[in-house]
């Protein structure tokens, strides 16, 4: 600084701190006391080290000169400048010192700045230095002068002397420290401000005040919670253009304005309220400030004169889509007449049925996602599933249909649901559902039978249409998931004989058992040959255990009705009957309600788009696992919980059996009523005549009589299968979670659009066709379905008498009023006789 050698440590001790300050220049001391005085100084050879805390912030000045004048008024200005030299620098973090020139970074803010000092006097009379100085300052200075200050310096320093005049009174336009003393801003940032994560705003940042230089400081809007009677201020700034639209928007629901856009483009937006009659002053207009690329409300004239609205113009279906996102969040199936009377009943406004069944689509679209635009995101869907579950199989097949890479199928089977079937029982049923979506579709399943008579689900797949080609690659990916087809031709398959899945499976597995759903045989079976004895009787063929009962129960159809006896006959009994069942698949089950009840838990997702739907279900599979897995700890015993009920109901019929005793464990079995029905069991080989033991695996009444008689506990006798060690092995996998959609990887392949949608005739059908006997019944009263109808006039079955064919080629069709208005014959010949005319 200048050719002049000077060192400065200041040291003070504030509240029992000790506090020494020397200055030294040229051999030079000075000296100060508890009182600030300095008490020798020479003349031209000054140097002042300042540092003051400010709200937490470490502010250093230092000032120095030989013989110059420096004036510096409360507002930081340099008032005065000489040719002599100042230094000052102002950062916010000390870096260092080299030779004698000391960098000093800080916020500085000087609190009242009243000095005097005489020019070049050297009586040493410094009294514009007294005052109060508050130091607390790490300081390590070398022997090159080369210091690192660390610390909180607080400086309040108050004049003395009413003199102006002095080395403090004007600085040079050279100075090597530029002094900011400007007052600290009232908009200071707190300790919670600090740590906050949010950017600070235009109104709280300097450097924002500046983007905005020439059009003033004002606040920026923030949308509150509620406008009622909300007070607009002139000179708001507005982030974007969407966000005066909101605030308008909100500012007329909850005041009931009828407000109108005058103007609407890019750069101006002029409103005004039309009220009842539209001659109301309240207007506002906000411009486009291009230079900061800010929008600004210029014009405000905030009186209305009209009274409240019912029919707003400015209300669209949009914006009431994000009004009501938690409505339909929480009841995706509420009607469009429901939202119209919350919209009224919350804000006392109408809008059309129309615009709220818009306002719920596009709400849902919100919601669930879009169904185009999921599509476009199938790669990286798949590539997330598989790197989230390692071992799992998913396969997404397109097409290129004219340049474009459209959506085919797409095939999911998750590793654990895979490891869980291998500790089931070996039968599989298979569905099929449509989807309700946009762009239509098909869902196959196929699901499994665990240790305790519940489904397990193993794979799902999403295709075009429900045929063979497509059943055909669904089964291809199943059978090598699960181990090829050698393996799987042990397998039992149940299905609904869907269309292409029979032909399918012959193809693939030519030697695999399958079974046919009873249930929809006999849907097909009643609308030829109705009636309560054929049904029961064809239950009774199903339902038989050995040929010989089931030969029996065929003849009574073929007893009851020859073309019934045809049409089951020609269907092969190992399809449908208990009686040629094998015994690998440990189930004896007639009907595929495993398929059917996972396809229920499906209804209310199968209208959504494709990934969402996707997405649901192994949500839903993943939490049955866990449930499952946590469940069956609770419970003490060896067997699971259903199969132990099962055994308990078979050792109760055991009443009604007497066993007789052969040899060894061998037993002839007898009802006690001697009606013919005895069986053979061979407790050694887990076998009964009746073949319910073999097929199920659980031992049936007959066999547990014999093993009372020999005082054996049946439970162990039970299969391996039912086991709860068995069940805990099936729920030990886990389904691992995923990551939002926000946060999937994007994949190379191109981008999958959605397939094309086969328009049928008609309205669209969104739900399953039932049969009549399938509908839910009104017990209440008797109806007319399901009798023949018989005419009045040929007394032929088929139609009534106004349908009549015989009445419609004589060109006569009788009609009820007709007859009456008609007297009869009998009635003409009574009023004849007794004289009075008909």
């Amino acid at each position: 600084m200048g050719s002049l050698s000077m060192e400065a440590v200041m040291e003070e001790e504030v509240d029992g701190v000790e506090q020494v300050q020397e200055v030294g220049g040229d051999g030079q001391e000075v000296e100060v006391g508890d009182d600030g005085e300095h008490e020798g100084v020479e003349e031209n050879e000054v140097e002042a080290v300042m540092e003051e805390e400010v709200t937490g912030v470490e502010q250093v000045q230092e000032v120095g000169g030989d013989g110059q004048e420096v004036e510096v008024g409360g507002d930081g200005e340099h008032e005065g400048v000489e040719e002599n030299e100042v230094e000052a620098v102002m950062e916010e973090e000390v870096t260092g010192v080299e030779g004698q020139e000391v960098e000093v970074e800080a916020d500085v803010e000087i609190r009242s700045w009243n000095s005097s000092f005489e020019n070049g006097s050297g009586d040493g009379n410094n009294e514009w230095l007294e005052g109060l100085v508050d130091v607390n300052v790490g300081c390590d200075i070398d022997d090159d002068i080369h210091a690192d200050f660390e610390g909180n310096v607080e400086v309040e320093v108050q004049s003395m002397s009413n003199d102006s005049s002095g080395p403090c009174s004007s600085v040079s336009s050279d100075s090597m420290f530029d002094v900011n003393v400007e007052g600290e801003n009232d908009r200071g940032l707190s300790d919670d401000e600090w740590e906050s994560e949010q950017l600070i705003s235009g109104a709280e940042s300097d450097e924002d005040d500046t983007d905005v230089e020439g059009y003033g400081t004002f606040t920026t809007f923030v949308l509150p919670k509620s406008m009622v009677d909300f007070k607009w201020e002139v000179g708001t700034y507005f982030a974007e253009k969407q966000d005066i639209l909101e605030a308008i928007k909100n500012y007329a629901l909850d005041n009931g304005r009828n407000i109108k856009f005058v103007k609407n483009d890019k750069q101006r937006i002029r409103l005004k309220c039309v009220g009842t009659k539209g001659n109301y002053p309240w207007k506002l207009y906000c411009g486009y400030m291009k230079a900061v690329k800010t929008w600004q409300l210029r014009t405000m004239v905030d009186n209305h004169t009209c009274s409240r609205e019912f029919n707003l113009k400015l209300i669209d279906a949009k914006w009431l889509s994000k009004r009501i996102q938690k409505t339909i969040r929480d009841n995706p199936t509420v009607k469009g007449v429901d939202i119209r009377e919350k919209v009224q009943r919350k804000w006392n406004i109408g809008i059309s049925r129309c615009m709220a069944y818009r306002a719920k689509n596009i709400a849902t679209e919100q919601i669930d996602g879009s169904f185009k635009e999921q599509y476009k995101r199938l790669y990286d869907y798949a590539h997330e599933l598989v790197a989230k579950n390692p071992g799992s199989v998913v396969k997404l097949k397109v097409e290129d249909v004219g340049g474009k890479v459209v959506f085919k199928r797409f095939y999911v089977c998750l590793k654990a649901c895979k490891d869980s079937f291998m500790s089931c029982r070996l039968i599989i049923g298979l569905d099929g559902a449509f989807l309700k979506g946009k762009y239509g579709g098909e869902l196959l399943t196929t699901v499994g039978r665990e240790g305790n008579e519940q489904m397990l689900p193993i794979a799902y797949c999403v295709v075009e249409v429900e045929n063979k080609d497509s059943w055909r690659w669904f089964l291809e990916l199943l059978v090598d998931d699960l181990g090829g087809a050698e393996i799987c031709s042990s397998f039992t398959f149940i299905s609904d004989q869907q269309k292409g899945l029979l032909h399918a499976i012959d193809e693939l597995l030519p030697r695999v058992d399958q079974r046919f759903c009873v249930r929809h045989m006999y849907a097909n079976f009643r609308k030829k040959y109705p009636g309560k004895n054929l049904k029961r009787l064809m239950w009774r063929a199903a339902t038989a255990t050995h040929p010989q009962t089931w030969e029996m129960e065929m003849r009574n159809i073929r007893a009851v009705n020859e073309d019934a006896y045809k049409h089951l006959i020609a269907i092969p009994p190992r399809y449908w009957s208990r009686s040629r069942f094998t015994k690998r698949a440990k189930s004896d089950t007639l009907v595929n309600n495993m398929s059917e009840g996972f396809n229920s838990v499906l209804l209310s997702v199968r209208s959504k788009p494709i990934i969402t739907f996707l997405e649901m279900i192994r949500l839903y599979l993943m939490q049955r696992w866990a449930k499952n897995r946590s469940s069956i700890s609770s419970f003490t015993g060896a067997i699971c919980p259903k199969i132990l009920s099962r055994f308990r109901k078979e050792s109760q019929l055991t009443k009604n059996w007497i066993p007789s005793w052969s040899g060894n464990k061998l037993f002839e079995v007898r009802h006690m009523s001697n009606n013919g029905d005895k069986f053979v069991v061979n407790i050694d080989d887990s076998s009964c005549t009746c073949r319910t033991w073999m097929m199920t695996g659980i031992p049936c009444c007959h066999s547990l009589a014999a093993m009372k008689f020999l005082n054996i506990d049946g439970e162990q006798f039970i299969d391996s299968c039912y086991m709860k060690s068995r069940y805990v092995e099936t729920y030990s996998t886990i389904i691992y979670p995923l990551n939002g959609a926000n946060m999937w990887n994007i994949t190379p392949y191109p981008n999958v659009s959605p397939p094309h949608k086969r328009v049928l005739p008609g309205r669209p059908k969104r739900k399953q066709r039932l049969e009549q006997w399938e509908m839910r019944k009104d017990e209440s009263r008797m109806t007319k379905s399901g009798l023949r109808k018989r005419c009045g006039i040929c007394r032929e079955h088929g139609h009534n008498r106004t349908r009549c064919p015989s009445a419609t080629q004589a060109g006569t069709v009788p009609s009820t009023s007709a007859t009456q208005a008609t007297p009869s014959t009998q009635q003409s010949e009574i009023l004849h006789q007794s004289g009075n005319q008909p």
